[in-house]
């Protein structure tokens, strides 16, 4: 307001100054002009009255005919009348030439328009006369009065004017003429001034309470409008009012306005920045143009909206957890979590009030948050610390080695098994060390020990006399062989090996061993005592290096029946004492002591009148194999602990 008020101001002194210069101006113009017409006028008045010639009778007939003649043809348009001769054309050629000078003389006396000749035909108002052709003049002339004394004839009055016009001089411009020009061109520009700053005011004038050139609100151009125009303009260029939702797949989804009671107004005050602009600086907006920014206000149903949002199919897919998986070349990568369909309206509609509250249609419900309580739990971000530890492990290969077969533990076990937070950070012990489930890794030993154990299990075995055979397990007494893996030792083994992130080739840890790591562990070399053919054969690497008969316990005693059972050599001892007074009721000395259980049952010498046959149902032993003393030493000398003794039937 404070420019408005000062342009004001410049432009009402400028003015002032141009009004008073250009009043000056014209009061010396009218002087000197009034001056010269009055000079001019005067002394071609005397001029003419000296000059005019003196036409006889009989040329005044003559011209009488000839206006009658012109005013006839003009009329009619009849053949023109007979041209004067030379001598009568005479006084009308030096009228004519008189007038010419005239002219000249009055244009010499001023800048402005020229005068008109000062004549009786000038002094004149204009009539119907004035406007024939160029011979009215002519007829207009009159003679002079004749002097007294003087003889009427044409030829002396004739001479008398031409001496007249010879006389008469053209009068010279008044002395204050030379100040003119500058006084006019000053006049010029100042006028010009004025009348550029009278059109700047009234063009100002036409923007009051309208907007500038170039206002643009929200891109519309509005220019030359009203608040009330320019409102108009700006709802007419908006979208009808839909509702354009994007879900979490991009997928636009409109809401016709019209289903919910949607428009649009323009607030109040909304273009009170742009209506407030100073009308003087319209010029200014002609060469740039001034953008404004305006939110509207959003009507609607919330309850239809609510409905129509419910009701609309969305689709039915379920959000997944992101998750690591091992690709063929044993490399780890994140799947990433997938994002459902479901999402809550309560949310999503407490973020549509507070949009559409500015106007805004065009909506991302991911921004709303309405996804958050269906999203997944876990996310490729939080996989990547654990992503980085999988691949350390991506080589890391344990394997169990069984001679016929192997257990590996690959890598992605080894993942498997590490011990995680809730929030995907790996757990780790007061030393820093990994921690592995326990239960997790205890799993897979216990289920390679019942694969791979052989202690407890029957066997399949090929007798000497009846070929494949099946040998049960009698129990853990009476069967002594097999393979049986320690598995707290063993899961405690694997984890330290996982710890260390190497790869390696390693045994379990057995509580019981066999002499044979296979699925046949009693291999080639073994003890075979058919029990129903009172015999015996030591067999190594399939070949039989010794045989004999035996007696075996009393079998139709059961507390002195020989156990049966898969069982092996598990001492050497000689010479040794067998039996006790106290427990077994006897006792006596071997040379060569060899058991094969738990039982107190062993190989051991024994005399005897004879060997094999039927002794053993009656009159046998108390369970231990009776061989011949040189049998014994033999066998003993041969055999192993841990060597295997199968005895069946």
């Amino acid at each position: 307001m404070q420019n408005r008020q000062e342009l004001e101001d410049i432009v009402n002194s400028v003015t002032n100054a141009a009004r008073e210069q250009e009043k000056k101006r014209a009061e010396a113009e009218a002087a000197a002009a009034a001056a010269a017409e009055a000079a001019a006028a005067e002394q071609a008045a005397a001029a003419a009255e000296e000059a005019a010639p003196q036409l006889t009778p009989a040329q005044e007939d003559k011209m009488a005919a000839i206006k009658a003649a012109l005013a006839h043809n003009n009329e009619e348009e009849e053949p023109a009348a007979q041209p004067l001769s030379h001598e009568e054309l005479k006084p009308l050629h030096r009228i004519n030439e008189h007038r010419q000078e005239t002219r000249k003389a009055a244009a010499d006396t001023a800048e402005i328009p020229a005068l008109r000749p000062a004549s009786h035909a000038t002094v004149k108002p204009a009539s119907e006369k004035d406007t024939q052709p160029h011979h009215t003049p002519v007829k207009s002339v009159k003679p002079a009065a004749k002097k007294a004394g003087a003889p009427a004839t044409g030829k002396k009055s004739g001479k008398k004017g031409t001496k007249s016009a010879k006389k008469t001089k053209t009068p010279k411009p008044i002395s204050s003429n030379h100040k003119k020009p500058q006084i006019y061109a000053g006049g010029i520009g100042a006028s010009v001034l004025v009348a550029c700053l009278i059109g700047f005011v009234v063009v100002a004038g036409t923007y009051k309470g309208k907007f500038l050139p170039n206002t643009l609100v929200n891109t519309v151009d509005v220019a030359g409008m009203t608040t009330e125009e320019a409102s108009y303009t700006l709802i007419k260029n908006m979208n009808a009012g839909d509702l354009h939702l994007l879900d979490h797949n991009g997928k636009e989804v409109v809401f016709n306005a019209a289903d919910f009671d949607a428009s649009y107004s323009v607030p109040n005050g909304a273009l009170a920045e742009a209506a407030d602009e100073n009308p003087y600086t319209w010029v200014g907006k002609l060469f740039g143009s001034s953008e404004y920014q305006i939110t509207y206000d959003y009507h609607y149903n919330a309850d239809k909206l609510r409905k129509l949002i419910k009701n609309y199919d969305w689709g039915d897919a379920v959000s997944t957890d992101a998750h690591i998986v091992r690709q063929e070349n044993g490399d780890f990568t994140i799947e990433k979590e997938t994002l459902g369909d479901q999402f809550d309206v309560d949310i999503l509609m407490n973020y549509l009030g507070e949009q559409l509250e500015d106007g805004k249609v065009i909506l991302n419900m991911d921004e709303s948050g309405c996804y958050g309580p269906y999203m997944a739990q876990v996310t490729a971000d939080t996989l990547q610390g654990e992503l980085e530890l999988y691949n350390s492990y991506a080589k890391c290969n344990i394997t169990f080695d069984f001679d016929d077969r192997k257990k590996k533990v690959d890598s992605g076990m080894i993942v498997d098994w590490i011990m995680t937070l809730p929030d995907g950070s790996v757990m780790k012990d007061h030393d820093g060390g990994l921690l592995f489930d326990r239960d997790k890794v205890g799993a897979f030993v216990q289920q390679m020990a019942a694969e791979t154990d052989t202690w407890g299990t029957s066997r399949s075995f090929y007798a000497t006399l009846d070929g494949w055979i099946t040998v049960p397990w009698n129990g853990d007494y009476s069967s002594t062989y097999g393979w049986l893996i320690d598995q707290d030792a063993t899961i405690d083994q694997l984890i330290e090996l996982m710890r260390e992130g190497k790869s390696a080739t390693v045994e379990p840890v057995y509580k019981q061993k066999g002499l044979v790591r296979g699925a046949d562990d009693i291999g080639t070399t073994y003890v075979e005592v058919d029990i129903s053919a009172q015999h015996m054969w030591v067999y190594k690497n399939n070949v039989v290096v010794l045989e004999s008969d035996i007696v075996s316990g009393t079998e139709t005693d059961k507390e002195r029946r020989t156990p049966r059972g898969i069982c092996q050599i598990w001492s050497h001892e000689s010479p040794r004492k067998l039996g006790t007074y106290a427990v077994q009721g006897y006792e006596c000395w071997v040379d060569y002591w060899m058991p094969f259980n738990y039982l107190g049952c062993g190989f051991h010498d024994l005399s005897r009148s004879r060997y094999g046959g039927s002794i053993y149902m009656y009159n046998g032993s108390h369970g231990c194999i009776n061989l011949p003393h040189s049998v014994a030493k033999e066998m003993y000398n041969i055999t192993f602990n841990g060597m295997p003794a199968i005895i069946h039937d």
